[in-house]
């Protein structure tokens, strides 16, 4: 049983601000771009928080005015900040993301702008234990170690408090390939993913970074066999997911999109439906919202699902979409 404590989830993670031109324009020929802000880890706590959840986000962030853009969002949505540092430093800076849309045959492309940022000097001198302590559960990505040696360090150093305080941990794998390459994550990952209570990786990266082949439910297997974790759960497209929950299989279908708005963030809001179910103790429906909060974020822009527990229930059922009137 998790116990009572201040917040349900705390995460850590650096959040970038997005630019993208409207209308599905290309970079090379906007006029404009519209900014948003965009970031693994506090999509997912906005997400939780949007179903009630308290959750927390932490990061390193400059003392200006795209900083205070990052936190007010957060805020906007529920997430508390306060974990988070703001950095005296002049040369802050907040990462960048630029996001070129495409429809098929064209893929949509993310240009980075993060380097130097302030949430990659993040290091162990920046975890704070009792942050931790105050949580029933610490969520964090594969993103994080690949932006600096220190946040690697980062990354380790909060995990071992979490154990040392008996704090469940959760991590998605979360590859990006223009971070870093399959071997150098896997070489730095490995030995992060070792006992977790939660694992999410999706099949390709299962694949890809750990050699585990096969359905989803194998890749499942292998991951929970390879790494000893509680719970592994694999996001399979448009095939939907499957999970290996302690000795319990689940397998859940994907949805029809019959239009998409917008991919980025799809797996965070699936994220979120997984740790709501953790955090339930419910794992099939943890599954069930996974799938579809997954399906609706495809339906809206931005990074963040933006949706209530009552949208969340209504598309679990599988209907259309239609006009409520």
């Amino acid at each position: 049983m998790l116990q009572e404590k201040q917040w349900d989830m705390l995460t850590y993670g650096e959040t970038m601000l997005r630019l993208s031109p409207p209308a599905f324009a290309r970079l090379e020929d906007a006029a404009s771009l519209d900014m948003r802000i965009g970031g693994s880890e506090s999509n997912v706590a906005a997400a939780l928080a949007r179903l009630g959840k308290k959750t927390a986000w932490g990061s390193k962030l400059p003392d200006n005015q795209l900083g205070q853009r990052v936190v007010s969002e957060l805020r906007r949505w529920g997430v508390d900040t306060s974990p988070a540092h703001v950095s005296s430093e002049n040369s802050a800076r907040v990462g960048i993301y630029f996001l070129d849309f495409g429809v098929p045959p064209r893929s949509t492309e993310v240009l980075y702008d993060r380097a130097a940022s302030a949430a990659s000097t993040l290091s162990p001198h920046d975890v704070n234990p009792q942050h931790i302590a105050a949580a029933r559960l610490l969520h964090l990505s594969g993103i994080t170690p690949a932006l600096s040696p220190s946040c690697a360090e980062f990354t380790a150093h909060a995990m071992q408090i979490a154990r040392s305080e008996n704090i469940p941990v959760s991590f998605d794998v979360n590859y990006r390939a223009k971070l870093w390459t399959p071997e150098e994550a896997a070489r730095c990952l490995t030995p992060l993913l070792h006992r977790l209570d939660l694992l999410i990786c999706t099949s390709e990266d299962a694949l890809l970074l750990f050699e585990a082949g096969g359905s989803g439910l194998q890749q499942a297997y292998a991951l929970q066999q390879s790494f000893e974790a509680q719970r592994v759960v694999i996001t399979c497209g448009a095939q939907g997911a499957a999970a290996v929950w302690q000795q319990q299989e689940m397998e859940e279908p994907g949805y029809a999109l019959s239009q998409i708005v917008d991919r980025v963030g799809a797996g965070d809001a699936f994220a979120a439906g997984v740790l709501y179910g953790m955090l339930e103790e419910n794992a099939t429906l943890g599954l069930q919202m996974a799938v579809a909060m997954a399906a609706l974020k495809h339906s809206m822009p931005g990074d963040m699902l933006i949706a209530s527990h009552a949208e969340i229930i209504s598309a679990m059922k599988r209907s259309a979409g239609g006009i409520r009137r």
